[in-house]
């Protein structure tokens, strides 16, 4: 290959890197610092460790699939088992991505209520994402979402530069704090490991998006999706793993102010200047990747059967999201979501299993199923 070859790869790998990076830090970064401290306090940082490295994991399974079971496929090569193992977790991440656009709007909506209207009744946050809910699927309906493919680059970029700003004023809080020698630690709240374990995995879906690489194939060959894939979850684990250290030290649990519900409640009590820009780049980001999961959703249900044609996959979705929304909290959301991520990676992981060779691949393969399969039965919210 020669010099244009190479830019031209890397470029297609840079601009496919874009939307699983979206999608990864789309909420999690909005919601994984309070989750863990309610969960682990001051040892935070360890459960987001933990939590980048069973995304990894599980992120090898997708790029399995994508490397091998796509070709495969594509020659019709694939056992009938193996394909109806495909068609169920097309399904299967139907429901996960209609609760993961309820979870999207209503962390927008708390963003906007607490920020704007913190005494405000408790229907305005469902009432909120409700109504977003029901935006999206009109402008599916009647424009679709070609020429919003931008949102998500500028969703990214707007995440990674407040992060990088609330990261360093976090960062040289933590340095001025140690200094002054009154750096304080929260304290570990007092959970048994088995829960902890389970709430854990009822966040799977804060580094849930790598796998919208097996969604590009007619804009990517493999190989670029793949390693864009990758880059994606090095670069979202540094950040999440970065951020979760630097903020461990101004988490409100075992203060006056309580465990924080939001990051937007840390950042009011360290750096309220910087609340306005989080809660604008809160909104941008959910509903940029609410709309992303709307369309994923309707493009799955379309492939599954031809009754789902002209606006009915929007409306059975949006129907689906507005009752979510509308009626559970945000947390349980998430927990809810994670189970179903978790249920769809651990479908794929069976069909990894059954077109690796080796024993040893094999077995990696199925003990990560049954894992999955354990997060997606038992998974626990956040208290």
């Amino acid at each position: 290959m020669g010099s244009s070859g190479r830019r031209q790869s890397r470029r297609a790998v840079v601009v496919a890197t874009v939307t699983p990076l979206a999608s990864i830090l789309g909420s999690g970064l909005l919601i994984i610092v309070p989750v863990l401290e309610r969960t682990l306090g001051a040892l935070a940082v360890f459960g987001a460790v933990a939590i980048c490295a069973v995304a990894w994991l599980i992120g090898t399974v997708i790029r399995h699939n994508v490397l091998v079971v796509e070709p495969l496929k594509g020659a019709g090569s694939l056992d009938r088992a193996t394909l109806l193992l495909g068609r169920i977790a097309d399904a299967t991440i139907v429901v996960a991505y209609i609760i993961s656009v309820a979870l999207y709007l209503r962390i927008m909506a708390q963003y906007l209520v607490r920020f704007f209207a913190s005494s405000a009744p408790d229907f305005l946050e469902p009432l909120i994402a409700c109504v977003a809910v029901a935006l999206i699927v009109a402008l599916g309906i009647l424009r679709g979402f070609r020429g919003l493919e931008r949102l998500d680059r500028v969703s990214v970029v707007a995440v990674l530069l407040l992060t990088f700003v609330l990261g360093a004023v976090l960062l040289f809080h933590d340095g001025s704090s140690l200094v002054g020698g009154d750096l304080t630690m929260p304290p570990v709240p007092r959970m048994n490991p088995l829960e902890i374990l389970l709430v854990l995995g009822g966040i799977v879906i804060t580094v849930q998006g790598f796998e919208t690489v097996r969604y590009l194939g007619d804009q990517y060959d493999a190989v670029a999706r793949v390693r864009a894939s990758r880059v994606a979850q090095i670069i979202s684990a540094f950040i999440y793993i970065g951020f979760v250290a630097v903020a461990t030290p101004v988490m409100g649990l075992g203060t006056p102010a309580g465990a924080d519900s939001t990051l937007l409640d840390i950042t009011t009590r360290i750096a309220p200047w910087l609340a306005l820009p989080l809660v604008l780049s809160a909104v941008l980001s959910q509903f940029s990747a609410a709309i992303a999961d709307t369309a994923a959703a309707d493009g799955n249900l379309r492939g599954l059967s031809r009754w789902f044609h002209g606006p009915r996959p929007y409306l059975i979705s949006g129907a689906a999201a507005i009752a979510i929304a509308a009626t559970v909290p945000t947390f349980t959301i998430v927990a809810v979501a994670s189970r179903a991520f978790a249920a769809y990676y651990a479908i794929e992981a069976v069909i990894a299993m059954r077109t690796s060779n080796g024993f040893a691949r094999k077995s990696f393969y199925a003990v990560l199923a049954l894992l999955l399969v354990a997060i997606a039965l038992f998974a626990l919210p956040a208290s």
